[in-house]
Parts: C-alpha cells; structure tokens; sequence
C-alpha cells in the first residue's frame, strides 16, 4: 500500500516537472519569435495606419532592393477583360522602358523593376486574396489596383493592412479617396469629376443647351460619375431630365432609352463601361433618338468600339485621361519648371505597342486605361527614386513634396487623401473615323463638331469633320 502511494507522489512529481518543462519552452520559444523577427500574431494584424507597423513580408534593412516588385491583381479575364489587358499591358510598358533605360537610381543604386501579376477575373473577391498573397507570399513592394472600382475598393484595405503603397489606375470612384486611407494614390481624376469638362465645353460652344439626359449602370463607378455630372449640370444651369440606372449585366435599355427619346434633351450624357456603352449607343440609333450631343464615358475610348460599330460611333464624345495627340514633353515640364520623368509619348506608344503583340498578337495603340497603368508605374517609380527607399512612408512623403510631369502629364498630390490635383479631363471625338481631342482648346487636335449628325446622315456616309 505504502509502494503505491509513493508511486502516485512520483507521478504527480513527474507531471508537475513536465509541466514546468513545457510553460519553460513555451515562454523561451515566444521570446525568441518576438526578439529575432518572427512574425507574431500582432505584427499580422495591425492596422498599417501608424508609421511603425511591421508586417510579415516588409523589413527595412534593405532600403534598396536588388529588384523592386510592383504586383497586381489584373482583370485579364471576366467583365473587365478589355480594359484590364490594356490596363496590364500599359504598365508592363512602363516597367519594360525602367528597365531598357538602366532601372531607377535608388540612392546611387540603379535597381530594375518587375511586374508581378495575376488575374483576378474581374472578381472583387478574389482579387483581394491575390493582392493578399502578392504581398504575403510573393513580397511585392508596392500593389497596382486592378481595373474597375468595385475591384479597386476590394483591394484598397488589404494595402492599407499591410502598409504597401497602391497607386490607383483604372478606377475613379471617389469613395476610394474618402476613407482616409494612407496607402492609397490616385493619379488621374475621380470618377465624379469625368462628364466635368464636356459639360463645360457644351456650355462654352452653345449657351442655349439647356437639358441634359443621364443614363448609367448602376455600379460603383458610374453612380459617382452619373451624379457628377447632375450636380455640375446643376451648377452651369442646366435641367436634368432624366436621370435612369440600368443593371450592369443587363442586355436590354430600351426602357432607359425611351425614356430619352420622350425628354428631348439637348444633351445626352452616358455612364458606362466598354461593352454596355456599346450596348446604349445601338439603342439611340434603333430607336432614333438624337440629341445635340452624345457623350460616353469608357466605350469611345478604345479603340475598338469604332472598329465595332462603324458610322454609328462618328461624333460621339468620351472624356478621357489622356490621348496619344495629348503631347507632354520633356521641353514642356523644362518651361514649367518641373521634373520630367519616364518615357515620352512616341516611346511609350512605341512599348505599348511592342508588348500588346508580344501578349495578343495584334496591332494596337494605347488608349487612355493604358497610359493610366503606366503613369501609376511612373509616379511609385518616381517616388523611390526620390526617397531613395521602397520604405512606403519614405515614398509617400517624397510623393507629397512632388510636382512632377510624365507622358500622361502633370503629378501634384493631395497629401491628404492622395489625389492628383494636378491632372485634368480632356474631350475626345470620333470625327471622320478616328478619335481626336476637341477640348480644352490648349491642347485640342481639332474642333468639336457640334451639333451632332443625325444616325440617318452618318448612315449615309457623313461624317463629322469641322
């Protein structure tokens, strides 16, 4: 009896002990994971808000790389196909010219840049997941936003999380810039900003328009660009009479249409994307509704909605970015004083065009998504140089110092919610089978045509030469 007490002292003895062992290595092991780098729970999943935060996959032993990773959850596929190849494709020029050109000078060290990307599908979700796991696993330095500002919105936290500096291309929605977050760079205009300067430019030319039509699809991107537009009309003393969403998947505005027809404005106003701006514009012309002018935002500037419908798209009007008959240059920023950075715009073209047959096999010219890609390139670029760091905060803060110009034109950031305020709209037209700036007159390649052919007198071989 005594022998089996003594037995069960030993193995309470024996358990304490073991235990002590274990809560000892435990202690040890966290110590050293804390001390030596290891990525901690917290260090996951702090807020990348405050400038000391370390994350998994960002150190800043190494202010210059060897390489500098710009990663991107592209829309390569799904309902942003087109505008995401070129998307894709504009910023692979901008890196491929970095890179023919030496790479950057980071601190007196000329570092060369790869793109990193993968296709998202045009799916919010999942092009969250990639920018997760292009900065976890694949240690990109910075992150392009992909195409579309549902995706772009997706993607803008995860940035933020991890601290990794985003310049936004292809997406304008202004609820991007209105969350306060640190990380996040527009380089061109918000979405509510884009019909601003067509309807400046309607006022200018012909005072007596009066009525603006509005259709949109009902999407992140185009709400905002539909209500920019009333609030502006509004503000030039223009009536809004008719103001119509459509689904974004939808394949029938004839409702939204005849609506239009039965207003008779003087101006018809379109917030779409490339195939649905196709879509609204073979409408107007089925269902023979004609207006002084028609805008659309997206669709007009690629350039295979003309290749697309043929007569249908002459005169018909797009804000843009940028245009190739835009000319930035070297000469021009040296008169304004400024810091010429990157290519110019014969040798982008010349790359664009270079890495759209490498990757489709055809014969493109850039439009304004993809000089859009490689200006968010150009200014993250620019900003190590600069800083003479991939640090994100260091960027940042030489970006905010900046005012530089570039191909796509002139960068001055808002340092409070990361905007360009430097850049402005121009106006395109389809004016007798190729798309011309008409607006604003310093930089215009021709004069608007105004008012529009009738859809018969295009029909009949017309066109809207000035």
């Amino acid at each position: 009896m005594l022998k089996r007490k003594n037995n069960k002292i030993y193995s309470m003895k024996t358990s304490v002990l073991i235990g002590i062992i274990v809560v000892v290595i435990v202690v040890i092991g966290l110590f050293y994971a804390l001390n030596q780098g290891g990525p901690s729970q917290k260090s996951i999943t702090t807020t990348a808000s405050s400038a000391t935060t370390s994350t998994p996959t960002q150190t800043t032993t190494s202010q210059c790389p060897d390489e500098v990773l710009i990663g991107t959850p592209a829309a390569i596929s799904g309902k942003y196909s087109t505008e995401g190849q070129y998307i894709l494709w504009g910023a692979m020029a901008a890196v491929n010219w970095i890179n023919d050109h030496g790479g950057i000078n980071c601190s007196g060290k000329m570092v060369k840049v790869r793109l990193i990307y993968q296709d998202s599908q045009s799916n919010a979700q999942l092009a969250a997941s990639i920018a997760e796991n292009l900065i976890t696993q694949q240690h990109v330095n910075f992150l392009l936003s992909p195409y579309g500002s549902d995706l772009a919105i997706a993607v803008a936290p995860v940035a933020e999380k991890y601290g990794v500096l985003m310049a936004v291309v292809g997406a304008s929605s202004d609820r991007i810039f209105s969350q306060g977050y640190k990380y996040i760079i527009g380089v061109a205009s918000p979405a509510s900003h884009y019909f601003w300067s067509v309807l400046d430019m309607v006022k200018s030319i012909d005072p007596s328009a009066k009525t603006v039509a509005i259709l949109y699809s009902d999407d992140e991107f185009d709400r905002y660009v539909a209500s920019g537009a009333r609030t502006h009309a509004q503000q030039l003393g223009m009536q809004v009479v008719v103001y119509d969403p459509y689904p974004p998947t939808t394949q029938d505005v004839t409702n939204q249409v005849l609506d239009v027809k039965n207003a008779h404005p003087d101006i018809i106003l379109v917030a779409a994307h490339y195939a649905d701006g196709q879509l609204v514009t073979r409408t107007l012309y089925q269902q023979n509704v004609t207006a002084k002018l028609i805008a659309i935002t997206v669709a007009p500037l690629v350039p295979d909605y003309y290749k697309a419908l043929g007569a249908l798209a002459e005169c018909i009007v797009g804000p843009s970015h940028w245009e190739i008959g835009v000319s930035y240059t070297p000469d021009l920023a040296k008169q304004r004083g400024l810091d010429w950075f990157g290519p110019t715009r014969d040798e982008f073209i010349q790359y664009f065009r270079q890495v759209a047959k490498q990757m489709s096999g055809k014969e493109v010219d850039p439009g304004y998504e993809a000089a859009w890609a490689a200006e968010g390139v150009l200014v993250l670029l620019y900003g190590v140089q600069k800083a003479g760091s991939v640090n994100p905060d260091a960027v940042r803060q030489a970006l905010a110092n900046a005012d530089f110009m570039t191909f796509f034109g002139e960068f001055k950031m808002n340092s409070t919610n990361g905007l360009n305020i430097a850049h402005s709209m121009v106006v395109t037209q389809w004016q007798a089978g190729q798309r011309l700036v008409i607006w604003p007159p310093a930089v215009a390649q021709n004069k608007p045509f105004y008012p529009s052919l009738t859809w018969s007198q295009k029909l009949a071989g017309m066109v809207c030469r000035p």
